[in-house]
């Protein structure tokens, strides 16, 4: 037993005396190492041949859009404040630019797109006019980025992985994300502009995030499953339109689409066609829902939507539902506090059919859309209380359009009437799209006979 302490002690001295030796010339250890290290790392670095290189087909692909329209209008009124009534403006034709982009595409890398887009919209546009949208955009117009994002094709052998990141809109309401190109009516369903508004705040319906999405087909592409999941950040309502204030919540966004039949799409993108020109048998059914938790305007806001695209040959039927609420709070004097949870929707149903006459492609057309909002005096002031629409509108379209070559070239002819029923709000109140006009006000809006000609180059 005492041999063996006597040899462990010794073992004992012999590392101690060890480690002091590299304590004592550990500086020079440490210099060694790191040249060495260095060495290896500058070597490495000197024969890294493993950067990512951009296709050899790489190209910047440029594009213009515009829709010159020209629209007459009927009956529109203008609510005087003084006289307590609504007057007849007079009748008058106006030219404008509804919508026109400029922008380009590009395939920066393999897998990896990147898309820009700009907008000098509505120039020209007379506000007494019985078209939507907002003021004139002058004489000199201004430019907005209108879209901007990357998307990454994350499956390298099939659609099923995408990621897109930047300002689009979120993947929820088929009209809301379907190109005002893509669409059979002369103007899109105002159905859309509900539903952004109540998403992130405002008309044009975008927000900076990031979205999920893939597309499965089975193997003869009869049936197939598209889906997208985002996360979105709104910052319309404090600071100037750059914060959501002191109570943050992000924006969740779902939507799936079972396709019966020939699909939409073999690749996955976020941009949706109505009219395949006859080459397209197939159904598709959609399925939307999108959440927000507390912020300056309420308590939660959430919506859920049904949508569906019938292609049949050369009948092309379209639809969507939108069920919107938002909870929220308003105090009604005397320590009440009166909670609540705000209900509206909106939707539109289209339907086209395509003619083939002598050397022209024709698609008649017909669309409907309608709002509903309370119309009592509590819902109402509820749904002032949480910046929502109330009352009723609806929309009707009827026309015909002639497809030179798809939709990158098209002439249209409609005519739009519009009604709309204030509730208990009464006169003057801006309640709803048919009673309100940026730059204008309380107005009642007219309809109006529309020739336009979209282009896409």
């Amino acid at each position: 037993m005492g041999d063996f302490s006597l040899g462990f002690n010794g073992q004992l001295e012999q590392l101690s005396v060890f480690f002091e030796s590299i304590a004592m010339y550990k500086k020079t250890f440490f210099l060694l190492f790191s040249l060495f290290f260095f060495h290896n790392i500058l070597s490495a670095q000197k024969d890294f041949d493993y950067w990512l290189k951009p296709p050899e087909d790489f190209k910047i692909q440029p594009f213009l859009m515009a829709q010159l329209w020209s629209s007459y209008t009927f009956g529109e009124e203008v609510f005087n404040e003084e006289a307590d009534i609504y007057e007849q403006v007079d009748n008058r034709a106006n030219v404008m630019f509804r919508r026109a982009r400029l922008g380009f595409k590009m395939d920066a890398y393999k897998n990896l797109k990147f898309t820009l887009v700009g907008a000098y919209d509505l120039i020209g546009r007379d506000v007494l006019s019985g078209t939507v949208g907002g003021t004139n955009n002058g004489s000199l117009p201004e430019f907005d980025i209108w879209d901007a994002f990357l998307q990454w094709k994350i499956s390298r052998n099939n659609e099923t992985l995408n990621l897109v990141g930047g300002y689009f809109r979120p993947q929820m309401s088929r009209e809301s994300i379907t190109s005002g190109w893509s669409v059979n009516s002369m103007e899109k369903s105002m159905s859309q502009n509900y539903i952004r508004r109540h998403l992130v705040g405002y008309g044009p319906g975008r927000a900076l995030g990031l979205n999920l999405g893939g597309l499965w087909l089975s193997e003869n592409q009869d049936f197939g499953l598209n889906y997208n999941f985002g996360v979105f950040n709104p910052v319309y309502t404090a600071n100037g339109g750059n914060s959501q204030g002191s109570k943050f919540a992000p924006l969740l966004v779902g939507r799936v689409v079972l396709n019966i039949g020939d699909s939409e799409m073999l690749e996955y993108k976020i941009g949706y066609d109505i009219n395949y020109y006859g080459q397209r048998r197939g159904l598709s059914l959609g399925l939307s829902g999108s959440w927000q938790g507390e912020t300056v305007l309420f308590e939660s806001s959430y919506a859920t939507e049904m949508d569906f695209l019938l292609n049949l040959g050369h009948l092309n039927f379209d639809g969507e539902w939108n069920l919107m609420w938002r909870q929220g709070q308003r105090d009604l004097g005397n320590d009440v506090i009166r909670e609540f949870a705000y209900a509206s929707n909106a939707g539109h149903l289209r339907m086209g059919y395509n003619m083939v006459v002598g050397k022209m492609f024709l698609e008649p057309t017909f669309m409907i859309m309608q709002f509903n909002g309370g119309k009592e005096a509590l819902e109402q002031a509820d749904a002032k209380a949480v910046s929502s629409f109330s009352g009723s509108e609806a929309t009707y379209d009827l026309g015909v359009n002639w497809y030179l070559n798809k939709k990158r070239l098209k002439l249209m002819l409609h005519y739009t009437w519009r009604e709309g029923d204030a509730g208990d709000a009464g006169d003057g109140a801006t309640v709803n799209q048919f009673f309100s006009q940026s730059g204008v006000g309380a107005i009642h809006r007219g309809d109006w006979l529309g020739l336009g000609m979209n282009i896409i180059i």
